[in-house]
């Protein structure tokens, strides 16, 4: 029963973060990321800038003013345009040996503004990836590697990682110099 009340306790933290960081800034170079491990089950939801999906070209991240960026614009991108650009294997890396296997994933745009109406002028996206895995060894989730995410993405600056492994809780900011957790 605590098990299940922390579960539940934990989940509605990372809700009430989610929407917080919906009503909040729209800020380059951040992910977010909420990762739940309820038995043999993996949650794993990665949010990002939909900027980071585009090709930067011949500006650099330092050259980004974060006002209206005329390149940080970009149309609603479809699941599947989403799933041809970016796959969740290639943001986290799990221990092999917890043998987890993906068993469903969503992909979603959302709007990132306070007032949840972003324009075609605003460009204010997030991607958002919501993976289910089911880990045969689940005590084996010992360690999340984000090295992925920040191969795959040249303006990541950091990853806040929030979520319950079991009954411990993980809140952890990573850069590229540390990009992994221990649990």
């Amino acid at each position: 029963m605590r098990l299940t009340t922390g579960l539940v306790v934990g989940l509605l933290s990372i809700c009430v973060h989610a929407e917080t960081r919906h009503a909040g800034a729209h800020v380059h170079g951040l992910n977010h990321v909420q990762i739940v491990l309820d038995g043999t089950t993996l949650q794993v939801n990665y949010e990002f800038p939909i900027a980071q999906l585009q090709e930067h070209g011949e500006h650099k991240h330092d050259e980004h003013k974060h006002d209206r960026h005329k390149n940080d614009q970009s149309p609603t991108l479809s699941e599947t345009e989403i799933k041809d650009k970016v796959a969740i294997s290639e943001l986290i890396r799990l221990p092999e040996d917890a043998e987890c296997v993906q068993i469903n994933t969503v992909y979603l745009v959302r709007n990132a503004v306070a007032d949840g109406k972003a324009t075609e002028e605003s460009g204010h996206q997030d991607v958002v990836i919501e993976a289910t895995m089911k880990c045969e060894q689940p005590d084996k989730v010992i360690s999340l590697d984000f090295a992925p995410a920040f191969n795959k993405f040249d303006d990541l600056e950091k990853i806040e990682v929030e979520g319950m492994v079991g009954n411990r809780p993980l809140s952890e900011t990573l850069s590229r110099k540390r990009a992994s957790t221990s649990i």
